[in-house]
């Protein structure tokens, strides 16, 4: 996996946050690509759920726009990433969020991740961990949204994700969700409903906040994965619309 930081220099004002939607960055970021390379773009865009890419904005305390972080989850992504961001920086192409807000890439740094195997041989038989929701989580539930931290739906998603782009002799078990759905609570919570604009006439509904979750039975096999899992949620995000800077999330160290 890797990690790229993209920063922008705006041409006049601050990039004001309150302007930007989900569809924005998502249409910003394809535009990008299509520049750099169409076929690229249009392999990315088509494929299917999970998607080898992650994004979080990043925004100042005045809640101006500073920069983009992407999450690569295998390596022909990261390449399609890095590649077009990097000429988008060198050719310094004017970009646009919205009708009046342009600028530049400033920088461009990727850096790598964590890999699959530290994940999966550092993760400890975790009985309790914690998880902090730091971008609108939700999840399909037939033909509505979730908004709630179930764990079946959390560990699920981060599951799937995992099972998508770890290596083969990494990959896991359809008998852990069952313990999954058993055997993981929600001990306790302190989350909010979110509303962002997802785009002009649609907005996106989902939490905040941070839930604890506690296994009391289950095999350190079972828990080391669980403990794996909620690593991976930094990288991979949670939930719906993890490309577009939703179900950004991360996990407190647990104790050995």
């Amino acid at each position: 996996m890797q990690q790229l930081t993209i920063t922008f220099r705006p041409d006049r004002a601050p990039i004001d946050g309150q302007h930007i939607t989900a569809s924005g960055l998502h249409g910003l970021l394809f535009h990008v690509l299509q520049q750099a390379n169409p076929a690229a773009a249009e392999w990315l865009h088509d494929h299917a759920a999970p998607k080898p890419f992650t994004m979080a904005p990043y925004y100042t305390e005045a809640g101006h726009l500073q920069g983009l972080r992407y999450t690569a989850l295998n390596d022909e992504a990261a390449g399609i990433l890095h590649h077009a961001w990097t000429l988008a920086h060198q050719s310094q192409q004017q970009l646009r969020l919205g009708r009046y807000q342009t600028f530049t890439v400033h920088e461009v740094q990727s850096l790598p991740a964590a890999s699959f195997y530290q994940l999966a041989h550092e993760s400890l038989p975790a009985a309790t961990l914690i998880l902090h929701f730091l971008s609108p989580t939700s999840f399909k539930q037939g033909p509505g949204d979730l908004p709630l931290p179930l764990p079946a739906n959390v560990f699920g998603s981060l599951w799937r994700a995992w099972n998508a782009f770890a290596p083969s002799l990494l990959r896991l078990e359809d008998a852990w969700l069952d313990w999954c759905a058993q055997d993981i609570f929600v001990a306790a919570h302190q989350i909010h409903t979110v509303t962002v604009s997802f785009n002009r006439n649609t907005d996106f509904v989902g939490f905040v906040g941070q839930v604890t979750f506690r296994a009391p039975r289950g095999s350190d096999a079972d828990r080391r994965v669980w403990h794996a899992l909620s690593q991976f949620a930094a990288y991979s995000g949670v939930g719906r619309k993890t490309a577009m800077g939703m179900g950004v999330a991360a996990c407190e160290p647990v104790q050995p």
